[in-house]
């Protein structure tokens, strides 16, 4: 049987191109399933249009769905058990398949980023302080988010504003238009989201409606604060998404380590 050609060594100025990963990620996903398979979608679209050819040329990642784990949303609202625990075994059997670092897929999650850094003894890409440092480089004051309910009530966001943009003004959506956010997100995870593009149940022509608002409303940028709403709709004006962010934040933790 003929053997198949040996493949061309790549080379670069003439040596042997190595990509050796100093660390492996480890992404406690699942919440949602669609945003982190829409988050490793991204990441592999922009290693592609950064120039990468071989399944190497990516980073080394494992990747938790952690499904069963109690929503963090309900948790903060009042209505459900905590999460941490729950995300403390994500995280460990991560770190046990070989994960040095972690990111969460989910905004909300993060309300907690300093417990699960500490119990877990493990670093964490924080895309809320990601996200934060992106707005203040805009320099625009009045900044929509749009969020879970439960990452409004856990006041995620606010802490980070606090010390970080004391100076800007965070708008709210109304709490008709906060209910719509919540259905959307809603519509992201049930079959809503196979609807006709032109459907107005369909998420993305939900939250169309609803940054159309938000800015009529005042606001000059909105952060999309929930990895969900990125499934189904990207912004066409100012914003900042949180999912977007994640992704880049990730590739170039990737890279710095190599």
């Amino acid at each position: 049987m003929q053997q198949p050609a040996a493949e061309p060594h790549s080379q670069v100025n003439g040596d042997l191109e190595v990509i050796a990963m100093k660390h492996t990620l480890g992404i406690i996903g699942g919440a949602g399933v669609a945003a982190t398979n829409t988050l490793l979608e991204l990441m592999e679209v922009a290693k592609l249009q950064d120039g990468a050819f071989r399944d190497m040329h990516h980073p080394e990642m494992i990747i938790l769905q952690a499904t069963q784990a109690p929503s963090r949303s309900m948790f903060l609202e009042g209505r459900g058990a905590s999460y941490i625990e729950a995300y403390l075994e994500a995280i460990q059997k991560v770190r046990s398949a070989g994960a040095t670092k972690i990111a969460m897929c989910c905004n909300t999650a993060h309300w907690g980023i300093s417990t699960l850094e500490q119990k877990s003894g493990m670093p964490f890409i924080n895309v809320i302080y990601e996200v934060l440092m992106l707005v203040k480089k805009t320099g625009k004051k009045n900044i929509g988010l749009l969020a879970s309910d439960g990452c409004l009530k856990g006041r995620v966001y606010e802490q980070y504003f606090e010390k970080l943009l004391p100076d800007a003004t965070l708008l709210y959506p109304s709490d008709q238009l906060q209910r719509e956010i919540t259905r959307g997100i809603c519509n992201i995870k049930n079959k809503s989201r196979l609807l006709p593009e032109d459907h107005p149940d369909r998420p993305r022509n939900i939250f169309t409606r609803v940054t159309a608002k938000m800015f009529d409303s005042g606001a000059d940028l909105l952060i999309i604060g929930c990895t969900d709403i990125r499934v189904d709709f990207k912004c066409a004006h100012t914003a900042i998404d949180s999912l977007e962010v994640l992704a880049q934040c990730i590739l170039r933790d990737s890279e710095n380590e190599q």
